[in-house]
C-alpha cells in the first residue's frame, strides 16, 4: 500500500497506558499509522500544525488543555477530523456531545474508566470511525436551496386534501448520522418558541449520549427539548430526541412508542422506523429533513412520507459532513428539495406556512 492511501493519525490521551493501547489498536491495520501522540491538548494543537494528520483521536479530560479546548482551536486553526474517545459518564459524555457541536466528527465510548483494557474489544469500532473520519472534507457554505429536478414545486403548490388524523398537528422527523449533532446545534435552537409543529429526532447515538444530546440542545433552543420516553405524547413546540439503542416509532394519537432493535447496527434509532411510522398516521402533515450521515437510514422513510403527501427536505453535499445519508434519500426520488443547513430553518417555515398552519389552518401558533 502507497504512503498516500495510508490513514495518518494523531493519538491523543493523558493516559500513556491509553495511548499505547490505542497505538497498538491502530498499527494492528495496515491502512493506519500513527504518525505521533500527546498528552494534553495543547501539544494536540502544536502536533497538528507539525504533523499535519488525517485524523485526529481525542481524550476528554486532560491537563493544560482538555479536549474540548483542543477540538475548538485545531477546528478553527486547521481543520481536522476529529474522533472522540470518551467513557460512558455523565460528564464525558456531555464532553463528547459538546465536542461534537465544536466540530468533532464522531466518537468511541470507552467501556469502563480511563485505563479499562476492554477498550481492546473496540478495536473494529475505532478502526472503522477513524477511517471513516480520514474520508471527510472541510465543510463550505453553501448555495441557495434549490428544487431536485423532476419533483413538483411543493412549496408553492396548493395543499391537497388532508390525510392526517385530525389528532395530529405537523411532525418534522429529522435524521441524522455523522455530523449530525453539529448540523443540529445550528438548526434547534433557531427554530422559533412558536413553532407550530412537534419534531423528533432520531440521531444514531448509544445511550447516554442521546440524553446529553436533549440536554444541550434544550440548553440552547427556545422550544422544549427532551429525550423522548415511552407513552410521550407529542404536543405543538415539542422536540423530542429519540433514545439511544431504541427505535421509536409513534402511535395513531401521537404517542412515542420504544423498541429493541431486530438485530444490532449502526442505524440505531432507526430514521426509517420513525419517518414511516408518521408518515403512516400524521399523512400530509408530516415532513422528513435527512441531514448528514453514512449510510441509507432515512431513504425509506422518506419515501414513505412522500408517498403518503408530505414534504421531504435533503440537507446539500457542500454543507454536510458526508453525504450519505441525504443522496440516498435524493436517489430515490423522494426528496421535495436540497437546501443548504443555513437554509434548512427558513424552508421549514416555508413549509409549515404551505400547510396553512400559520394562516388559521390546522393549528395556530401560539
Amino acid at each position: 500500500m502507497t504512503r498516500s492511501r495510508t490513514v495518518r493519525v494523531l493519538v491523543v490521551d493523558d493516559s500513556r497506558f491509553m495511548r499505547d493501547l490505542i497505538c497498538r489498536i491502530l498499527g494492528s491495520d495496515p491502512e493506519v499509522e500513527v504518525v505521533g501522540v500527546a498528552d494534553n491538548g495543547l501539544d494536540a494543537v502544536a502536533a497538528v500544525a507539525s504533523l499535519d494528520p488525517n485524523v485526529i483521536t481525542m481524550d476528554v479530560n486532560m491537563p493544560h488543555a482538555d479536549g474540548l479546548t483542543a477540538v475548538e482551536r485545531i477546528m478553527a486553526e486547521r481543520p481536522t477530523p476529529i474522533v472522540m474517545i470518551s467513557s460512558q459518564t455523565r460528564s464525558e459524555s456531555a464532553a463528547a456531545i459538546r465536542a461534537l457541536s465544536l466540530g468533532a466528527v464522531d466518537f468511541v465510548p470507552k467501556p469502563g474508566g480511563s485505563v479499562d483494557p476492554g477498550l481492546v474489544h473496540l478495536r473494529e469500532e475505532i478502526l472503522r470511525k477513524v477511517k471513516m473520519a480520514a474520508r471527510i472534507r472541510p465543510i463550505r457554505n453553501a448555495a441557495p436551496a434549490t428544487a431536485v429536478p423532476g419533483t413538483r414545486a411543493r412549496l408553492a403548490a396548493s395543499p391537497p386534501p388532508l390525510r392526517g388524523s385530525g389528532k395530529w398537528t405537523p411532525c418534522i422527523v429529522i435524521a441524522a448520522s455523522t455530523g449530525g449533532p453539529g448540523a443540529l446545534f445550528d438548526v434547534i435552537p433557531a427554530l422559533p418558541a412558536g413553532l407550530p409543529a412537534s419534531v423528533l429526532i432520531v440521531q444514531h447515538m448509544p445511550a447516554p449520549y442521546t440524553t446529553q444530546l436533549a440536554s444541550a440542545l434544550g440548553a440552547r433552543a427556545a422550544l422544549t427539548v427532551k429525550e423522548g420516553q415511552e407513552g410521550d405524547r407529542l404536543e405543538r413546540g415539542g422536540v423530542y430526541v429519540m433514545p439511544g439503542s431504541r427505535n421509536g416509532s409513534v402511535t395513531a394519537d401521537g404517542r412515542i412508542v420504544l423498541r429493541a432493535p431486530q438485530r444490532n447496527h449502526d442505524g440505531c434509532p432507526s430514521a426509517d422506523v420513525a419517518m414511516t411510522s408518521v408518515a403512516r398516521h400524521a399523512g400530509r402533515l408530516s415532513i422528513g429533513v435527512v441531514l448528514t450521515g453514512m449510510g441509507r437510514d432515512g431513504a425509506e422513510g422518506a419515501t414513505a412520507i412522500r408517498h403518503a403527501g408530505g414534504l421531504v427536505l435533503a440537507q446539500d453535499e457542500a454543507s454536510s459532513m458526508v453525504y450519505g445519508m441525504p443522496r440516498a434519500a435524493a436517489e430515490t426520488g423522494a426528496v421535495h428539495m436540497i437546501v443548504p443547513l443555513t437554509r434548512l430553518v427558513d424552508t421549514l417555515s416555508a413549509c409549515l406556512r404551505d400547510l396553512g398552519v400559520a394562516r388559521g389552518g390546522f393549528v395556530h401558533a401560539s
